[in-house]
């Protein structure tokens, strides 16, 4: 385990000298403060806006910095032949998969934590209450963000960074759509669509910032549950990620 924290510090302290990380994180403050700036004109439901967009800005960054974080990691260490000697005596593949996927999911859990308290302070500054389940909900679209992560290096080990990107998104929106919607895209076959459906992962779970908003309670069974299934699908994903990379000719 300690070959790994060290590379996953190393991977750490090389992402954040990247320029593209730390753009995407200043777009999300300002995001976040050009929603506080939105007049109300006296709308009783000012706060449930900023709430909304808020939480819908977070999820957004989680997409945006899950593609900025982890798409050319692998490309690049290819591209300059460091990943055959990592590999060869300190690292095994898995290793190497492992390291790299802890050093952008604590910069993507840093990224996410300062969104929430900067939405908190908009909400403070604006003169609303911060909802109880302000926290768990952001806990949420980080579990979202690690699997969209691990969605990323799975297709960063096949495909080249401006194709990844694409498919990371088609996938987010595909695994919010309803069964009956996911059916439309091609009615013909139905009963093969609803499989499909039913085999990908329902990312809409994650997604609560509309009962947050209207001030409904949520039951912290939902939250452990949704955890549960998020880290699930991570694993999944990022031991489908390591049976395409372990087949990968690196010469």
């Amino acid at each position: 385990m300690k070959p790994v924290i060290t590379f996953a510090l190393m991977t750490l302290r090389n992402l954040l000298r990247r320029r593209t990380i730390w753009g995407i994180s200043i777009v999300i403050l300002l995001a976040l403060f050009a929603i506080g700036q939105i007049p109300g004109y006296g709308v009783s439901n000012e706060g449930r806006f900023i709430l909304d967009f808020g939480l819908f800005g977070l999820e957004i960054g989680a997409l945006l910095l899950a593609i900025g974080l982890a798409s050319n990691i692998y490309p690049r260490d290819r591209e300059k032949r460091t990943v055959m000697p990592i590999i060869a005596v300190p690292l095994s593949r898995g290793q190497y998969l492992m390291g790299r996927f802890i050093g952008a999911a604590i910069i993507e859990a840093a990224a996410m934590i300062t969104g929430c308290i900067g939405l908190m302070v908009i909400l403070l500054t604006n003169g609303h209450s911060i909802p109880a389940d302000m926290l768990p909900a952001t806990g949420l679209l980080l579990i979202e963000g690690w699997f969209l992560l691990a969605v990323v290096f799975f297709f960063s080990f096949w495909t080249s960074p401006p194709l990844n990107a694409p498919l990371t998104v088609l996938l987010f929106i595909v695994s919010q759509l309803s069964v009956s919607g996911f059916i439309k895209l091609f009615p013909q076959a139905p009963d093969l669509m609803r499989t499909l459906r039913l085999v990908l992962p329902h990312m809409d779970v994650f997604h609560i910032k509309d009962p947050i908003a209207h001030g409904m309670d949520i039951p912290d069974l939902y939250f452990l549950l949704a955890t549960l299934y998020g880290l699930a699908y991570t694993a999944f994903m990022l031991s489908m990620a390591l049976a395409v990379f372990r087949n990968r000719d690196l010469k």
